[in-house]
């Protein structure tokens, strides 16, 4: 009985929904064209394809089968009108999972604000937002991809930060990793050199959907992206053949960092 369920599920083109569910949708939308349509709204289908949505990875889909739903994919299916979601394609699904969480701890964050509390953390499924009055420091430790350890400790007082990764969260067949972040254009998991994405933000609705969108984007690129954002940094975690980790860094996520 969800919105999202309604609009997935529904035959018609035109769907009212409330205000509230497109704020949400409007930024993933926003993502999804700043990235070119590497994030992608619209990619829940090949995510149940490969079986990541249940973790049945015991065969893999074909490339007929991934050519087919990419057929449904892309978020350029999608437009707000008013209080309407438009679908240009009534089998084009939606999945916010990329940054629901990150819009839960900001609504969760704006009530304790109101009720008063000056030094608070939030955080959900490893996404936090933090409010502090100064007199003490929020600490949040990045994991690192390899160890049993941190890989840098983040003074994030009145900001937020979200983590996105596949070190936690792949396959492995035959030998080869394979990522439970999907590349929506190509239909088959991402491939390349980013195992980890952390960005900080003011919002955490922000920084959920670019973690996601900074492991689907080349390194550079994404650098790049968040250098043109205001008030927004990162930091990504790069396995290269060796297994060795090296890190990047936008121009200003170092003044964040405590050791």
């Amino acid at each position: 009985n969800s919105e999202i369920s309604r609009i997935n599920h529904s035959e018609l083109l035109e769907i009212e929904v409330s205000k509230t569910f497109l704020n949400v949708l409007n930024k993933a939308l926003y993502y999804s064209d700043l990235s070119n349509g590497l994030y992608d709204v619209t990619v829940s289908p090949l995510v149940d394809l490969w079986g990541f949505s249940n973790y049945d990875l015991s065969t893999f889909p074909t490339e007929e089968e991934i050519n087919k739903i990419k057929k449904n994919i892309g978020y350029k299916n999608l437009h707000i009108k008013n209080n309407f979601v438009i679908k240009n394609n009534k089998n084009v699904s939606i999945d916010l999972n990329s940054i629901v969480k990150g819009y839960a701890i900001d609504i969760i964050y704006d009530y304790l604000l109101n009720e008063g509390f000056v030094n608070y953390l939030i955080e959900i499924g490893g996404e936090v937002r933090t409010k502090s009055d100064k007199t003490k420091d929020w600490i949040i430790g990045i994991q690192h991809p390899q160890k049993n350890t941190f890989l840098k400790k983040i003074k994030i007082n009145n900001f937020s930060m979200a983590t996105s990764g596949t070190y936690n969260n792949f396959f492995t067949k035959d030998g080869i990793e394979y990522s439970h972040i999907i590349n929506p254009i190509t239909g088959y998991p991402i491939k390349h050199k980013i195992i980890g994405a952390t960005v900080i933000s003011n919002k955490c609705i922000d920084a959920d959907a670019l973690a996601t969108m900074l492991m689907v984007v080349d390194e550079k690129k994404g650098i790049n992206i968040i250098d043109n954002i205001d008030n927004v940094e990162c930091l990504l975690i790069l396995k290269d053949e060796n297994n060795s980790i090296s890190l990047e860094y936008s121009t200003g996520f170092k003044k964040f960092i405590v050791n």
